[in-house]
């Protein structure tokens, strides 16, 4: 279930935000035997959701620093469509309910399905693309069924840009429950000025601000997880999401290079039939676009 809910957090955090403020990384080969060029260089996903065809607006690609774990995703305005290889090894077919491959799907309503059988082909990965197809069932905490058929992707690493690992200096820090965490991998997600999501990720730990009636320098009250306002949603271990419960975001300047400002709040777990919260407190962020 790792993998499952690791892609979870990935399909709530990005599906707000249409745009990414990316710069480019460098793929690693995958162990797997290579592919040709594709005839077309156009970055591309898409698939049939019960019948109905689903053409994304957004996709890519990002592989952590250091590690074989890869995600793509592509995004339909509330859609979303994600995979993640924990060990990825090149050209094959994947499992899309394995504990070391999974695949999931977000609806318009931001419901969550994971898949339950299915497959996920490779059929060329290098470095200057990845393509594949997809198929598979997948279900939703209700029970309720969702069939992905007639999948397909195209990423070319030339020319799409995918999430920066290693961009800059950007660092978002935090006392929870007064222990501090730093998170160094850093990145700005936005739709325009409406939407505005603010991630860091340090190993499996991953903190996100979101702000989605974003106005610019100002104080964004935090009144419930996903909402309209501001959210805080923190995930420890890839496992145990939390999400916000109060709290305030204050972004106290936006300068040529990025954003900066301060946060504190409390996080509850996710799901959870306990009190299980953490305190958040002199919380900064400074990350660049």
């Amino acid at each position: 279930m790792k993998n499952i809910k690791s892609l979870l957090l990935l399909l709530i955090l990005m599906t707000v935000g249409l745009n990414a403020c990316q710069k480019d990384i460098v793929f690693v080969e995958g162990s797997g035997p290579g592919g040709t060029k594709p005839t077309s260089n156009t970055t591309k996903m898409s698939a049939k959701v019960d019948g109905v065809l689903v053409v994304c607006d957004l996709v890519n690609a990002q592989k952590w620093t250091g590690q074989k774990t890869l995600q793509i995703t592509g995004f339909k305005n509330s859609q979303a469509f994600g995979f993640i290889w924990e060990d990825i090894k090149g050209v094959g077919t994947y499992n899309a309910a394995d504990m070391s491959s999974s695949a999931a799907y977000n609806d318009e309503s931001d419901n969550s399905y994971f898949a339950e059988s299915g497959t996920i082909k490779i059929t060329t990965y290098n470095s200057k693309v990845i393509i594949g197809t997809f198929a598979f069932k997948a279900v939703n905490i209700d029970g309720a069924v969702k069939n992905i058929t007639e999948g397909q992707f195209v990423i070319n690493l030339e020319t799409d840009l995918v999430l920066d690992q290693d961009n800059d200096d950007s660092t978002i820090s935090v006392k929870m429950d007064g222990v501090n965490t730093t998170f160094l991998e850093c990145q700005i997600v936005s739709g325009g000025l409406a939407t505005i999501n603010i991630i860091g990720i340090t190993g499996n730990k991953t903190f996100t601000l979101g702000i989605s009636d974003f106005k610019g320098p100002g104080t964004y009250d935090v009144t419930a997880p996903l909402t309209a306002g501001a959210h805080i949603y923190y995930n420890p271990d890839a496992n145990t999401p939390y999400d916000s419960i109060s709290g305030k975001i204050i972004v106290t300047d936006i300068t040529a290079d990025g954003i900066i400002g301060t946060f504190e709040g409390v996080v509850k777990l996710q799901n959870s039939n306990t009190t299980t919260l953490i305190r958040l407190t002199e919380g900064k962020f400074d990350v660049k676009y």
